[in-house]
Formats: C-alpha cells, structure tokens, sequence
C-alpha cells in the first residue's frame, strides 16, 4: 500500500514536467522558472526539506557548475543523491552545497576562511501513508594553524554544525510540509606568544529558519500553493587579549515572509505558475561606545511588497523542455542610523520606495532529456545579445548559465 502511494505521490508532485522516465530538477531549472516557490523541483525541495526524500528514492541530482574559472572548470558544483532502504525508509547525502549563512557573521573580515566541503545527510521514514518525517545533519569545517620557532603562532578555523527536521503531511486532498533548520556557525583566531593569547571569534553565530508550504489542487486541476516562512540570526565579534575583554559590534536581522500562487497545468505538455510574495526584512548593528567612543546604532527596514512571480515551461520535443521565469520586487526601504557621544544624541532617517535589481528579472531555460537522465540549464542572456561565435565573433558567448544534472534510477 505504501509503495502504491508513493509512486501515485511521485507522479503527482512531478506534475511540474515528467519527460519520460528522468526527473528534471536543479539548480539550472529552478534559476530558469524565476526562482518560484510555486513550483516543485526535486533537487531543491529535497534540499530544503528532508522529507522529500522518501518520494525521490534512487535518485541522483546535482549542479556541473556556474562561472566559469578557466577553459574546463565550472564554480559551485554539489551532488546528492537518495537511496531506497526499507518500504518506510530511505538514506541520502548532499556533498558540496552550501546550506548556511556563515558569510555573514564576518570571519573573512579577520582572516578566516569559510567552512569548507559542506556536507548533508538525509535520512526520511514513513510513520503512514500519509505522515513522513525527514533529518538532515550538516557539517562544514576548516581550519589553518601556524608554529613558529621564534614569534607568534597562530589557530585559525571555522565551522557551521546543525540539522534540518522536515514533516510532510498528506490530506485526502493536496498536502502540507514545514520545515525547521538550526544552524551554529563560529570562527577563530587564536594568536600565541610567549606572554599573550589573543582571541577573536563571534560570540552567539547561531541561525534559525522556519518553512511552511501547501498544495491544494482544486476541481479545474488548479493548485493553490500558499507559503509562508521566517529566518533570524545573531552574533557578536569579541576579542579576548588575556584578561581584557572587548565586545564588537551587535548584529541581527530577522526575515518573515509570505504569499500564495496558482500552479496551472493547461496542457500536458504546458505548465505555469504565478502569485505575489511579501517579505519584512529588518537588520540591526549597535555599538556600545565609551567617552570617546561614540555609541552608534544602525537600522534597515525593509518592507518587500510585492514581489511578483511567474514560471512556465512547454515540452517542445520528448527530449527538449523550454522554461521562462520572472521574478520583480516593489520595496519599501527605512535607514535610522543614531550617534550618541558625552549625552548628545544625532539620529539621521532615510526612507526611500525602490524596485529590486532589473538585472535578471526575465530568466530562460532548457531542458534536455534522455531516458533517465536529465540536464538543466539557464539560458545565458549574454549568448541571446551577441548570437553564437560564428555568428558575432566573441568568445565569450557561452550558451549556458548555471547547468545541473540528474539521473532517476528507480526500478
């Protein structure tokens, strides 16, 4: 009975385009259909809830890469894949995407590199039909250490240590997911010598993120798709210089965000989506100064209202999917920075109505598809300007944009 709904589930949720026996996901289609979170992806809903990986099982997905470093290598490839263990049970891993925002807490700022080779575990079990649970372990770690026979040694490293917990829910009608991510990230820097240690590293580093998704189809084959979702993270820089203390700057921002969207299929071979998200960002630096040191704090508020989204993708041939996407903002943004020294007190306010980036609001994509094997690319807009080398002449016209792969071996 469960592998019955499970393949019925996986042929459902996979509405968003099933050529043959691949399932086309990743990074590259994703990126095409505007980054939506109307659709469903295989790659990236695995990703982002654990669960999905017992309605994925034997499945292998990835990115081959993005910018170009020279003639034969690509930047940010990942891998994962999901394997198929008991009728309730299945395991995975994802090795080399990032999944955590240690770039923000400021370890580059004193010499400290990121985490390195991030690496997910998956682990999904079926308590019925219709409730599945998911984990996701994640681990990236470096480290660097200096010893000199006559100066100041040094330790530096940095870490990024959590899980993912993901439920998915099925109804007599549609489903539910949610899912939560935790995250502890740190950095270091330890210099020795003969008469001092002296520390710096972030104290607090720790990130929370909350995820809620529907799928409710109605009777014209209509799906309403609501989302709604919250993300917050903290830390403070402190350096430690034997026994004298000093606390940095403050940080904090805090992310809620929501929406709702249709998932449309006209045709068996047509596919849309489209809705409106809002968001209300806020970000948050203080310092508590001295007399003479002025205490100073920061504030942006952003409010994100709305943000438009629309996807679709055609099958043009059994082999070949073509992909558009559309992804615009309108932003209502706030700056309050304050200085106060010796009880004088200056605050100066910014208020200003914005739109986000226009560059890449109109995404394309293809999709090329044979047997079980799938891969997935955004369209280059720089290729669409100047045409093919032949053609313009340049040679730096590349046809692809970020480009994934995956292979569904399933029995």
């Amino acid at each position: 009975m469960l592998k019955k709904h499970l393949a019925v589930m996986l042929l459902f949720v996979m509405a968003a385009g099933v050529f043959s026996q691949s399932i086309p996901s990743g990074t590259g289609r994703y990126e095409a259909l505007g980054n939506s979170p109307f659709i469903l992806d295989a790659a990236t809903d695995i990703n982002n809830n654990p669960a999905w990986t017992n309605y994925y099982r034997n499945y292998a997905f990835g990115d081959v890469g993005r910018n170009a470093i020279s003639d034969f290598e690509l930047s940010d490839p990942y891998a994962g894949a999901t394997f198929d263990v008991t009728k309730k049970l299945s395991l995975g891993f994802i090795v080399n995407k990032r999944n955590d925002a240690w770039g923000t807490f400021g370890g580059n700022a004193v010499g400290v590199s990121a985490p390195i080779v991030p690496f997910t575990g998956l682990v999904a079990y079926s308590l019925n039909k219709n409730f599945h649970l998911g984990l996701a372990p994640y681990v990236a770690m470096w480290k660097r250490n200096k010893e000199l026979s006559a100066g100041v040694d040094s330790n530096l490293s940095s870490r990024s240590l959590g899980a993912s917990l993901g439920v998915m829910y099925n109804m007599k009608k549609g489903w539910v997911e949610g899912v939560v991510r935790f995250r502890m990230n740190k950095f270091e820097n330890e210099a020795i010598d003969t008469n001092i240690t002296t520390v710096i590293d972030n104290d607090g580093g720790i990130e929370l993120g909350v995820a809620l998704r529907g799928w409710f189809p109605t009777k014209s084959k209509t799906v309403i798709v609501p989302v709604l979702g919250f993300f917050t993270y903290s830390f403070t820089p402190k350096t430690v210089s034997g026994t004298t203390t000093v606390t940095g700057t403050e940080y904090s921002f805090m992310n809620i965000n929501g929406g709702v969207g249709l998932n449309i299929p006209i045709t068996d071979d047509i596919q849309i989506a489209g809705g409106v998200v809002a968001e209300f960002n806020t970000f948050k630096a203080s310092f508590t100064g001295d007399t003479l040191n002025p205490t100073t704090e920061f504030k942006r508020t952003d409010l994100v209202a709305p943000r438009f989204h629309m996807a679709g993708e055609t099958r043009i041939a059994d082999w070949l999917t073509a992909r558009f996407g559309f992804n615009r903002a309108i932003i209502m943004r706030s700056d309050e920075n304050t200085s106060t020294l010796g009880g004088t007190s200056n605050t100066e306010n910014i208020d200003e109505l914005l739109a986000s980036s226009s560059e890449q609001t109109v995404s394309l994509g293809a999709g090329f598809h044979f047997g079980r094997f799938s891969i997935d690319a955004t369209v280059s807009e720089r290729w669409l300007k100047h045409g093919i080398n032949f053609v313009s002449g340049g040679d730096n016209t590349d046809l692809f944009g970020v480009v994934s792969a995956s292979y569904n071996f399933a029995k």
